[in-house]
């Protein structure tokens, strides 16, 4: 029986909710010459529910490059969801029609917004079909830009 050193042992770095936040992750420690590979990606992949129940994609890293790895990735901000400039809205100022912040992102909705349709389509699917709407982080209420004060 043999027994690999401390250094050489392969431990999780960070969890990641998208595939695509943790291969950017995985790319960024790769230019910079450390080692790392992903596990659970096929998982999430076929299917985001099972995400959360399974960890997430996984990045892992020997523990030798653990201290290294996190300083890289500390200062690299990674997005957890990728959006495209044509999806945003024009840049004039929003405010939430409820509490008046300026504290405003326009996204995918994050809670349950969906019209009969769209909520069979969900279940067909297998995973959540949300359009995008105002996302107020003072109050947490989601809105519609028609609902929007400017």
């Amino acid at each position: 029986m043999t027994f690999q050193p401390a250094e050489d042992r392969i431990v999780v770095l960070e969890s990641f909710a998208d595939p695509i936040a943790a291969h950017m992750a995985k790319s960024r420690l790769e230019a910079e010459q450390i080692p790392c590979f992903l596990t659970n990606e096929n998982l999430v992949s076929l299917n985001r529910l099972y995400g959360p129940a399974s960890g997430g994609v996984r990045l892992h890293v020997r523990q030798q490059d653990a201290e290294a790895a996190l300083e890289i990735l500390r200062y690299e901000t990674v997005p957890m969801a990728v959006s495209h400039p044509n999806d945003a809205p024009e840049p004039d100022i929003v405010h939430c029609p409820r509490c008046d912040s300026t504290d405003v992102a326009f996204g995918p909705a994050t809670r349950n917004t969906y019209s009969f349709p769209m909520l069979m389509l969900s279940v067909l699917l297998g995973y959540p079909l949300r359009g995008k709407r105002f996302h107020c982080f003072h109050c947490q209420h989601e809105f519609k830009r028609s609902e929007a004060v400017v």
